[in-house]
């Protein structure tokens, strides 16, 4: 794997297609509670808010929790992108073993003993990819998505993401193998 041309989103499909079924939500505006939890993995292809409503989904459902014990990884796009909910992820990593967050380096996130900054590259795969993955104890669940239109859309909210869900351990575990050695691949570079 080389941190250039690995996308977080193609291994999740890949990961998926061969573990279990994949259903296809086709394009939708939201996703409801009820689609989120009865299903375990499904794609689909959406907008800014809605993503942000499933991420908000995932990082709600760490923070009811009192101890995550495990880790969360969180990509971005542009370190710029996590401002908004910056204090949210402060407050994971305070119950979480870890919380490593990626993105191009066009912001500096706060600071937290259990929350370490990855910065991308522009020319990554990964910096046009939005993702949150929860590997803890009691919270198994990511969702990956990859921009369609980038950061030239005349309206940021407005731009298509292709989308993947899951609940699946197994892929889940996958995902966070991978995220590991994209953290050490670009520690090292």
């Amino acid at each position: 794997m080389t941190a250039k041309g690995f996308s977080m989103f193609e291994h999740a499909l890949n990961l998926a297609t061969r573990a279990s079924y994949v259903a296809d939500l086709g394009y939708v505006s939201t996703i409801s509670r009820s689609n989120f939890d009865e299903q375990e993995t499904f794609i689909f292809r959406s907008q800014v808010p809605c993503l942000e409503y499933v991420s908000l989904m995932i990082e709600n459902a760490i923070l009811l929790k009192s101890d995550c014990a495990g880790r969360v990884y969180a990509g971005f796009e542009r370190l710029s992108r996590m401002e908004a909910v910056a204090d949210r992820y402060l407050r994971i990593a305070d119950l979480s073993e870890r919380v490593f967050v990626f993105g191009e380096a066009d912001w500096t996130p706060p600071r937290h003993p259990r929350m370490k900054t990855i910065v991308v590259a522009s020319d990554t795969s990964v910096a046009r990819e939005w993702f949150v993955i929860s590997n803890c104890l009691t919270q198994k669940v990511a969702l990956v998505a990859k921009d369609e239109d980038g950061f030239d859309a005349p309206v940021l909210e407005a731009r298509h993401f292709r989308a993947f869900k899951t609940h699946d351990p197994k892929i889940i575990a996958r995902l966070t193998d991978a995220a590991e050695n994209l953290i050490d691949e670009l520690l090292v570079s």
